[in-house]
């Protein structure tokens, strides 16, 4: 009898959640949302830097949803928060250990320097 894989209820039931200050939201990691977020993303990344940064609220309110977004205040954050939301957003949607994500130096932000 060959290996029988199984899926813990868990995983089926349970959402991640994000803690934002003393608040938790729930990230709605379905398979149907999960892959608007990434074509979301991918559609937008070539584009201008405008509709790319109004790509990612659209993103977070499909995990999070527009009360969560509304009550976060997104458009208020400074932009490397509102960067890193963004980051764990998508980690908790797809699984991905947020303690993985490489943190960005300076050195990264920038073209390198032609000669």
């Amino acid at each position: 009898m060959g290996k029988m894989y199984t899926l813990d209820g868990k995983l089926l039931t349970e959402l991640p959640e994000l803690r934002v200050g003393d608040k938790l939201y729930p990230v709605d990691n379905r398979t149907c949302t999960v892959k608007k977020m990434m074509q979301l993303t991918a559609k937008k990344a070539g584009e201008e830097n405008e509709d790319y940064l109004g790509s990612m609220e659209e993103t977070l309110t499909l995990a999070l949803g527009q009360k969560a977004v509304a009550e976060i205040g997104v458009d208020d954050l400074p932009f490397p928060a509102y960067q890193k939301l963004f980051e764990l957003v998508l980690a908790a949607a797809t699984g991905e250990d947020p303690e993985k994500i490489p943190e960005q130096d300076d050195a990264s932000r920038f073209q390198p320097e032609v000669k």
